[in-house]
């Protein structure tokens, strides 16, 4: 671990003033930042949303507000974001984290550096707060997602598949199977917004107009499963489409196996939960039921849930594979917890419970610490509590 005077000089090297944490568009400091690409300056969404959609409206290309480039793609900064929700939400404790000589992983140091920074802007400017209301109405406009690609009004000259975002690729023309041909009384034009499935790399036209979902609730990603099924379009050499399997409602998925992310991961207690289950004469497809429907009633506590948009969940809600092993950890939590000690198996319920629960860091490393001490519980020690 770095020493505290490492850190000390890591801290001061981030420079970063209130001119370079505003977006160009509105001129205030980034609310829900995206960054466009290939020159990766940063805006508002909200900002940015109404900027293309003019820019659509009116020209071939859309540039970039800021230093005119052409804009290939463009999505959310989740690194940026972050910084600013826990800001403005005061979750990131200051005096704790300095006291602590900054215990934590190293990669978390320009991230605390970067915290600090924006909220002494914030506290220098206070003209550069915004209202309520001016959050709301910069919301309204956000229409960015995932990762768009901004298609110019080019010709479209390739025919076949192609990969994820996050592989190489030599050119912007990604055509979808809605480009040039009708499908459900729709095709697209060169205004079309696209998205690409994060699932199989295929592209989709970004459509507020219907109610099919084309994003996962829990984690903001494309998928097209669900809006290709609607147009009754199927995979073909030239058009890949993902699997139904892949993004579906809640209420629609079965489960007969623990997911490996269950109780972080820790192996004994996944054991005790599995054996609590088939001990009570019941299937992990009828737990998971039960605690669907309690948070589909409001009777969780869902400030813990590892997942984006947490309060609009219900079983009807479509979510990715990841996203729903998310769930089910979270759900599985409250189960265990609900249970009494005496349903327990008899070498569980001697346990004691580990001063640090669900957030010890311990029963990653010393299995013999995960298998003495009950980690399915809330921290007495430690800065979760």
């Amino acid at each position: 671990m770095p020493s505290q005077e490492i850190c000390n000089k890591q801290l001061i090297m981030i420079s970063v003033d209130a001119e370079h944490a505003k977006c160009s568009i509105c001129l205030n400091i980034w609310h829900d930042v995206v960054t466009v690409a290939p020159c990766l300056h940063n805006f508002c969404n909200g900002c940015f949303s109404e900027w293309l959609k003019r820019s659509q409206e009116k020209h071939s290309s859309v540039l970039c507000p800021q230093c005119r480039a052409v804009v290939q793609f463009v999505g959310r900064n989740h690194f940026l974001r972050n910084i600013e929700e826990a800001v403005a939400s005061g979750d990131l404790q200051w005096d704790a984290l300095l006291k602590a000589n900054f215990k934590a992983v190293p990669m978390s140091i320009p991230i605390i550096a970067l915290s600090f920074v924006y909220q002494d802007i914030l506290e220098a400017d206070s003209s550069l707060k915004r209202s309520d209301e001016e959050v709301a109405l910069l919301d309204s406009y956000a229409l960015i997602q995932s990762n768009l690609v901004v298609r110019s009004g080019k010709k479209l000259r390739r025919k076949r598949a192609y990969p994820p975002l996050d592989e190489e690729s030599d050119g912007i023309d990604l055509p979808c199977p809605q480009c040039g041909t009708e499908l459900g009384g729709f095709h697209c034009n060169q205004n079309t917004i696209h998205l690409q499935c994060h699932a199989c790399g295929g592209m989709m036209p970004s459509r507020t107009d219907i109610s099919v979902p084309q994003h996962c609730v829990g984690c903001d990603r494309a998928f097209c499963g669900a809006y290709w099924q609607a147009q009754r379009l199927t995979r073909s050499d030239f058009h890949p489409v993902c699997s139904r399997e892949t993004f579906k409602p809640i209420s629609d998925r079965t489960i007969s196996r623990i997911p490996d992310a269950v109780h972080d991961k820790n192996r004994h207690e996944q054991d005790i939960t599995q054996r609590c289950i088939i001990q009570m004469g019941r299937t992990l497809q009828d737990v998971i039921s039960e605690w669907i429907a309690k948070l589909n009633n409001r009777e969780i506590d869902r400030t813990r849930m590892p997942l984006n948009h947490a309060e609009m969940i219900t079983s009807g809600t479509h979510v990715c594979n990841d996203c729903y092993d998310k769930l089910v950890s979270f759900l599985l939590y409250w189960f265990r917890i609900s249970v009494p000690k005496y349903l327990l198996p008899p070498d569980a319920s001697k346990r004691e419970d580990c001063w640090y629960g669900y957030s010890c860091r311990t029963q990653h490393h010393s299995d013999e610490h995960a298998r003495r001490r009950n980690h399915v519980c809330r921290p007495t020690r430690g800065t979760n509590m």
